[in-house]
């Protein structure tokens, strides 16, 4: 079966083409993972779990018979200083070939509030502010594509540059992964958008970005509640609704190998884009709204310590 279940395109071949993505040791990130590799893809997967990752590419070797289809990295989201060790251990990796595809697959849920090594809260920081300054360190090797896995979460998400961390009160699980994930469309909106401004010159990279629904998916980030009966209960209850992680793994892969507009926001098309097959899904309107986004881009890439105008960025009137 074709695994994006969209039977009129065909199965991309990604031999030669390096492929960077977090996420990739559990759930939907693991069976994209090994999908590009069967595509013939040389898998980089930075992990937080180094147990956990090998497993994943033992059974990547072992279901494609390529031995070296997947090399194994250690990078630790929540701690800033780690995201740029890993990002010099990816660019040894990957060598002068670069990177083809870049993908942001990993995230966090919390039942608490948390902080990050880095002070930032931590739903945030994982899902937002360490995907930022990894991207931005790589985007020199990034030769096709960077796919970003954000979230109709971003929705029901609100930005408070005066208190982004909750210091002052009002966390709560839902006001928490909603700032974090509409953090994410924002600054990739920015990028993308200066990816496009910079790709349009005669010496364009030609690099892309794109934002990615996944649609409901039975993995481990929604084993929140702090009650593991409680967990096992919300498994169930919301499993007629739910995909696979192999279903949810689609629209990251049509994300990553299809042809598509600049700055597409990916997802499932069936109601609530909580299930179906990979398509274009509309975004909140503050997720459009580039003045938010350059502002929120600005104070971003301020907390996790780059300069403020990356090189090469483009100016709006």
């Amino acid at each position: 079966m074709n695994v994006m279940e969209w039977e009129h395109l065909p199965e991309p071949d990604l031999t030669g083409r390096t492929v960077v993505m977090t996420g990739a040791s559990d759930g939907l990130g693991r069976e994209a993972a090994l999908q590009l590799a069967h595509w013939g893809a040389d898998l980089v997967l930075p992990v937080r779990t180094r147990a956990k990752g090998e497993v994943v590419a033992q059974r990547i070797i072992r279901e494609t018979g390529r031995r070296g289809a997947v090399r194994l990295t250690s990078l630790d989201l929540a701690d800033l200083s780690a995201v740029r060790t890993g990002a010099e251990e990816i660019e040894r990796l990957v060598g002068p070939s670069g990177i083809g595809l870049l993908i942001h697959v990993a995230g966090a849920v919390t039942r608490r509030r948390e902080e990050t090594a880095d002070g930032s809260e931590r739903m945030l920081g994982v899902n937002a502010l360490a995907p930022l300054l990894l991207t931005e360190t790589l985007l020199p090797l990034v030769r096709e594509r960077v796919v970003v896995v954000a979230s109709d979460a971003h929705t029901f998400g609100s930005i408070d540059l005066d208190d982004p961390h909750f210091r002052r009160g009002g966390w709560s699980l839902r006001a928490g992964y909603g700032r974090s994930k509409l953090t994410t469309m924002l600054w990739g909106r920015d990028l993308a958008d200066r990816l496009r401004a910079e790709g349009s010159g005669t010496a364009g990279s030609g690099v892309d970005l794109q934002l990615v629904h996944p649609g409901w998916v039975l993995t481990n980030l929604q084993n929140a509640t702090g009650s593991a009966r409680l967990d096992r209960l919300v498994t169930e209850v919301t499993r007629p609704i739910a995909m696979s992680a192999q279903r949810g793994a689609a629209s990251v892969l049509f994300a990553a190998t299809q042809p598509l507009p600049p700055g597409s926001y990916i997802g499932p098309d069936g109601r609530g884009a909580l299930r179906g097959r990979p398509t274009f899904l509309r975004r909140s309107a503050a997720a459009l709204d580039r003045d938010l986004a350059r502002e929120v881009t600005t104070w971003a890439r301020a907390e996790v310590g780059l300069p403020s105008t990356p090189r090469g960025a483009h100016t709006r009137p």
